[in-house]
């Protein structure tokens, strides 16, 4: 675990609100630091891990993939450790949980724009030891990241 203080939770705040259009002046003056210092705070929350990327939201539908499925599985080889990096390089997958779980401990997503890929990820799937009971198709998502890193650190806060 990484120790943040007040400003690193405050920068974090910020860069989750909208990284792509945060400039580090724009970030110093919502939480009271120089931009020379918000840039060298991020550089180090990126080398500590705490910052692993910055990923664009997209629109799958409008992009061509119309169908987003969620398959759910079971793990037969429990000590396959590696199972989720594999998984994750399956193309039209987007994420992969597994959970602590005996059955059903695995949670695949996947965009397509076909029932026919996803029967053939499916099939995939079982040569890398994955048994899918359950196939959904998802109709609707809200996702929202964690904002209680430091808004009350911020000039909004």
């Amino acid at each position: 675990m990484v120790d943040l203080d007040r400003d690193d939770m405050a920068i974090l705040h910020v860069l989750q609100d909208d990284a792509r259009n945060a400039t580090t002046e724009a970030i110093g003056a919502d939480v009271g630091l120089a931009a020379s210092t918000v840039a060298s705070r991020i550089n180090d929350l990126e080398d500590r891990g705490v910052i692993t990327g910055y990923t664009p939201e997209i629109d799958y539908e409008k992009a061509g993939f119309e169908q987003r499925t969620l398959l759910v599985g079971t793990v037969t080889d429990e000590a396959d450790e590696a199972v989720v990096a594999r998984v994750s390089e399956v193309e039209n997958v987007i994420s992969v949980r597994r959970l602590l779980s005996d059955e059903a401990d695995l949670h695949i997503e996947l965009v397509t724009d076909t029932q026919k890929r996803v029967e053939a990820v499916t099939d995939e799937l079982h040569e890398l030891g994955i048994e899918i009971t359950r196939t959904s198709v998802i109709v609707e998502e809200r996702t929202r990241p964690f904002d209680h890193f430091g808004e009350k650190y911020t000039t909004d806060g």
